[in-house]
């Protein structure tokens, strides 16, 4: 006897040792590319790389040991044959859709070596492709007709759709975020939504929310509907980095030149500084009791300003000792 409500002569098409050994191919020329050309990686990525690495050979040798026992059950025309081989499928499916979704992610960190990579953009391409690969499945299998049941289910949708309106609503906009790609994961961003402000790093893009990591190392989820609404100021672009500036105000009497040279030499000597664009001095206000000069540089991290710029001024400081300039007093003036 038979087990009839699953077809086993539709089952056994599908879990031939072709599949397996093209599977078990890919996955192995998908290492031999992390190996020999991602050296580059950070510890993290190289940590979650070998761990879906991992986790993709465990459902590809289950998904061939569970094959081979169906064949085995099979020959000895025993019924659970059927059973094992839906499950060896199911979990050969879900090798395959491992194995893609390592090579997404190879792709995406060998154009991106340098800067992060959302994790929304692998999400996304794991839905579909699970949705693809299953729908195949259902459709050769138990002769699902797949549009009949996205028509039937149009109603369900819909409810669905006005149950779920914040959540779909971040997923968008997280999605309309990596494909305008304001920023990228690392990036120091100026968050502003009404009389509110957050000023720190992106740590993580999702389908639902950014998390920013802020100069105290909190962690502050944003929905991804908030970002998109929000003004958004870029603060550690690689192409047009941030300028940062500190003030000093110079007697009047102090020659000019000598205030910007002193200035100039507080800022030099750090490798943090970059090069292009460099340091630059500006005269921004002349009064009658003094000069206010800022100096300007931009920094390769923008999260080391508060700790940089505390050196750099208390060079500033001790070259204008040393060149025994004078800084400007606060006078006041009593008349009588």
């Amino acid at each position: 006897m038979s087990v009839k409500w699953i077809p086993i002569e539709k089952i056994q098409p599908l879990i031939h040792y072709e599949a397996f050994s093209i599977t078990c191919f890919l996955l192995v020329l998908a290492y031999f590319f992390y190996y020999f050309v991602l050296k580059r990686l950070s510890s993290r990525r190289h940590g979650q790389l070998r761990h879906r690495f991992v986790i993709t050979i465990a459902f590809v040798v289950l998904s061939g040991l569970t094959s081979g026992l169906h064949w085995l059950l099979f020959w000895q025309h025993l019924n659970i044959a059927s059973y094992v081989g839906l499950i060896g499928l199911i979990l050969g499916a879900v090798a395959i859709i491992k194995v893609a979704q390592i090579y997404v992610y190879l792709y995406l960190f060998f154009n991106n070596i340098s800067t992060g990579v959302p994790r929304l953009i692998g999400n996304m391409f794991t839905v579909v492709f699970s949705l693809f690969i299953f729908g195949l499945i259902a459709s050769s299998v138990f002769d699902l007709n797949i549009a009949t049941v996205a028509t039937t289910s149009a109603v369900f949708s819909l409810v669905l759709g006005l149950a779920l309106q914040d959540t779909l609503g971040n997923f968008f906009s997280g999605l309309a975020l990596q494909i305008d790609s304001p920023f990228q994961i690392n990036d120091w961003v100026e968050i502003q939504n009404g009389d509110q402000k957050w000023v720190g790093q992106i740590h993580e893009v999702n389908w639902r929310a950014t998390y920013l990591l802020s100069f105290s190392n909190e962690m502050t989820m944003f929905p991804n509907k908030t970002i998109a609404q929000s003004q958004l100021v870029i603060l550690s672009h690689a192409l047009r980095p941030v300028r940062l500036n500190h003030v000093f105000r110079f007697s009047f009497d102090t020659p000019i030149e000598a205030a910007k040279a002193a200035l100039l030499e507080g800022v030099q000597g750090f490798p943090e500084v970059m090069d292009n664009p460099g340091a630059s001095t500006l005269v921004t206000e002349t009064t009658e009791s003094w000069i206010t000069i800022k100096v300007y540089y931009s920094l390769h991290d923008y999260g080391s300003r508060y700790r940089v710029g505390d050196a750099i001024i208390s060079k500033i400081m001790t070259s204008i000792r040393k060149h025994e300039l004078k800084l400007a007093h606060q006078t006041i003036t009593v008349q009588s």
